[in-house]
């Protein structure tokens, strides 16, 4: 877990795990990457040294992987129409569809979020939100220098809740161009016309959302 959020006496935090989706009794499993996320209240710490589990919960893409969740929450007197609390949780999705071809064949990495509640157990209404789309799968120097191991791309990504505008802004990782052809590429800072570092092609989209 790399970041925590606070809000009306509640801590919402996720981190990635695997997660096994079933879609029939004929059909075989799948195994993905989705997120696992706790909402923890806090109200009782000072008092006697306990904390609560609010609600918890998974969330995962059907066909597909999300990684580096992050949650950015708002609620009591600060939540939108005095609803109770509500959070953001943006990630990055990716995948080619699983073995039946899902999604015209899946995402290249995007950028993506869902809408949380401290009672929803996942998303709300069990809808992923797709900030921008991602144009090519990854390229990145682990598949040429590192022996081939796995993909290593991209930082982690980051949500915060901004106070008097209702709004939360995250970052997320996601490919935001084309790849270059082989003949147009040349491992130089800034190659493929500045679409693309010469050992990574990945970027970071920023974005706001109203919660």
């Amino acid at each position: 877990m790399t970041q925590v959020s606070q809000a009306q006496g509640e801590l919402w935090g996720a981190t990635t795990t695997a997660v096994t989706q079933t879609y029939g009794p004929r059909s075989t499993p799948e195994v993905h990457q989705g997120a696992v996320y706790w909402v923890v209240g806090t109200n009782n710490f000072d008092t006697n040294g306990t904390f609560t589990l609010t609600s918890q919960g998974y969330v995962s893409a059907a066909h597909e992987d999300l990684e580096f969740p992050t949650i950015a929450a708002v609620g009591g007197a600060g939540a939108p129409h005095g609803r109770s609390a509500s959070a953001i949780m943006s990630f990055t999705l990716s995948g080619n569809g699983g073995p039946t071809g899902a999604d015209h064949g899946g995402f290249y990495p995007s950028s993506a979020f869902g809408r949380l509640s401290s009672s929803s157990s996942g998303l709300v209404g069990s809808v992923i939100n797709i900030a921008d789309l991602g144009q090519a799968p990854q390229d990145g120097l682990t598949e040429y220098l590192n022996g081939g191991s796995r993909p290593r791309w991209g930082d982690y990504g980051a949500a915060v809740y901004l106070a008097g505008t209702n709004r939360v802004y995250f970052a997320s990782q996601y490919i935001q161009y084309p790849n270059c052809t082989g003949s147009s590429f040349t491992l130089t800072i800034g190659t493929c016309g500045g679409t693309r570092d010469g050992f990574a092609n990945w970027g970071t989209s920023v974005n706001y959302v109203v919660p």
